[in-house]
């Protein structure tokens, strides 16, 4: 009786095994498939990019331009207009990506990111304060607005902190901190200048037109030091989604 017992638990334990190893396979074909379709989706979206615009240029042609030929015109539109911009919005993309997995990895939330916990709304609060109050532009208002950043998360985190920091509670605080410094950046503009303050608006929503190798090379060295530092972080990262009490015994 023993061994049919014995014989009986084995066979159970195989069939759960492979009860698993079915769910993680269908899991992991899904997100390939995501994956590639996403891929495919922007490796179009570039190409169109650098085809359509005021001067329609053949798929051809513009392959033809990134390898070297064409005329001075056609140079001149793909790679000193077109090409920076297309790229600078993958970088982008990249890295509102790559934030956005963090956030939802470290709060056990997949609606999680640095606008709903109140992140972007410092930044935001700050860089519009700087620019319409004090007339700071350039590199000097990017700092402040990473500044503004830095000091809403540690707000936000100092204000979350109950004997250590549970992840719907960090989002719920920062959700109303978010706010608060939302109604700011809204009052600072209602006491600015139309001009001034439609200039703020364009800044905070963000655009790629004009946009040139000199913004390009600054995102890709960020890029290029914080992707591998999140890669080798996304491992003590895992344990986060079993809950806190269990990542802290982890």
């Amino acid at each position: 009786m023993s061994l049919v017992a014995k014989d009986a638990g084995a066979d159970r334990l195989a069939d759960a095994v492979r009860q698993v190893n079915a769910v993680r396979g269908r899991g992991r074909r899904r997100s390939v498939t995501v994956a590639t379709a996403l891929l495919l989706a922007v490796v179009t979206v570039f190409g169109l990019s650098l085809s359509v615009g005021d001067m329609v240029m053949p798929i051809g042609k513009v392959v033809e331009t990134l390898l070297g030929g064409g005329d001075g015109g056609s140079r001149f539109v793909v790679l000193e207009l077109r090409l920076p911009r297309a790229l600078l919005a993958v970088l982008v993309g990249a890295a509102f990506g790559l934030s956005g997995g963090v956030f939802q990895t470290v709060l056990r939330n997949p609606l999680a990111s640095p606008d709903l916990i109140g992140i972007s709304a410092g930044a935001s609060a700050v860089a519009v304060t700087a620019a319409l109050l004090f007339q700071v532009s350039g590199l000097a208002l990017s700092a402040s607005a990473l500044a503004g950043a830095v000091a809403a998360g540690a707000a936000i985190y100092l204000l979350a902190w109950r004997q250590g920091v549970a992840g719907q509670r960090l989002v719920l605080v920062g959700i109303g901190v978010g706010m608060g410094l939302s109604s700011v950046v809204w009052y600072v503009m209602a006491r600015s200048d139309v001009t001034d303050a439609q200039e703020a608006f364009r800044w905070l929503a963000g655009s790629l037109n004009g946009r040139s190798w000199g913004q390009f090379w600054p995102i890709l060295g960020a890029l290029a030091l914080l992707v591998p530092l999140t890669a080798v972080a996304a491992h003590a990262l895992r344990p986060l989604q079993l809950g806190d009490d269990a990542a802290a015994g982890l």
